[in-house]
């Protein structure tokens, strides 16, 4: 994962434009800025200050403007005659490049992700209360962070109640723009995972966007959806399910540094049983995920013939 300014309708139209291949300056500012024909030194001082921080843009060579490889470019994006536009939810939902899946699962690090929050709904104003990351290197897991973090908004009662979360321990805890340079640091550089992956990821992004004017970029993976596939047995993939399974512990049930330990340990566990599927790259994770899982349907009793009454005659 890394962290990088917020998209702009300018650089999502370069975005859109440079998939269909490298671009001369003047082209393209002419392209996204409405602007042909620009002077060169013009086109030269508007592409390098739009583009700055931006990984995903790079010069070629011959000086041309280029998407990089390998750095996740959202899959949406299509040529320069196409008509799609990069959302605010499918940002988020970044995919990494071809040439990036020949990666060992092994050699990946991950930085498995819990959050608590007053609620379900970021779009209304739900905010979070508690986060951790478990980072996992080399099977084994290598650091824990874990922080209260004062959402700035009242705790619901019935979230108290889950969470054992309340006003009183968040008061005096650092907001979270005060805690996004140290846990962008955790995140900086892994996988990002986590259980119903979705829901934590557009939290962190939508407090990071807030705090810092930058957007989380990377991949991601759900441990419910490789549980779907590895063990396809379970009458459910919840978090308890999936631990008891495999004999993990969850100590903290429904705090951040509780439910992220134990996620992370689940984690180690099905990248060995991806391992003994053959499933040994990011490539070939993709893949398997994307497989299908033939349900057996179940058979039909015969159809049986109509009685026919003893006491009818022929």
């Amino acid at each position: 994962m890394y962290t990088e300014p917020e998209d702009t309708l300018l650089t999502t139209r370069a975005l859109n434009f440079l998939s269909s291949g490298p671009a001369d300056v003047v082209d393209l500012i002419g392209y996204i800025c409405a602007l042909p024909g620009a002077p060169r030194i013009v086109a030269e001082h508007m592409a390098h200050a739009m583009f700055a921080g931006r990984p995903q843009f790079q010069r070629t060579s011959d000086g041309k403007w280029m998407l990089t490889p390998n750095v996740p470019v959202n899959k949406d994006v299509r040529g320069r005659r196409g008509h799609s536009q990069r959302t605010s939810e499918a940002v988020a939902d970044v995919q990494v490049g071809e040439a990036g899946g020949a990666e060992a699962l092994r050699s990946l690090s991950y930085a498995v992700v819990d959050t608590e929050t007053t609620g379900g709904s970021m779009w209304f104003g739900d905010r979070i209360t508690e986060v951790a990351a478990v980072i996992v290197r080399n099977g084994a897991i290598a650091e824990v962070y874990e922080t209260l973090v004062n959402p700035e908004r009242p705790i619901p009662p019935f979230i108290t109640a889950l969470t054992n979360i309340t006003w009183d321990m968040v008061r005096d805890a650092r907001t979270f723009d005060q805690i996004a340079p140290e846990l962008m640091r955790v995140l900086e550089g892994n996988v990002f995972v986590a259980h119903n992956a979705n829901f934590d990821w557009r939290f962190l992004t939508q407090e990071i966007s807030r705090a810092t004017g930058h957007q989380l970029r990377g991949r991601k993976l759900c441990t419910v959806k490789i549980a779907r596939k590895v063990l396809p047995q379970l009458s459910r993939r919840s978090l308890d399910h999936i631990a008891r399974y495999y004999g993990v512990e969850i100590r903290n049930r429904h705090r951040a540094g509780g439910d992220a330990l134990a996620t992370a340990k689940c984690l180690v566990r099905m990248l060995d049983d991806l391992s003994d599927r053959g499933c040994e790259t990011w490539s070939d994770l993709q893949t398997f995920l994307r497989s299908s899982v033939r349900k057996k349907r179940k058979r039909r009793p015969p159809a049986m013939p109509k009685s026919v009454s003893r006491d009818t005659t022929a």
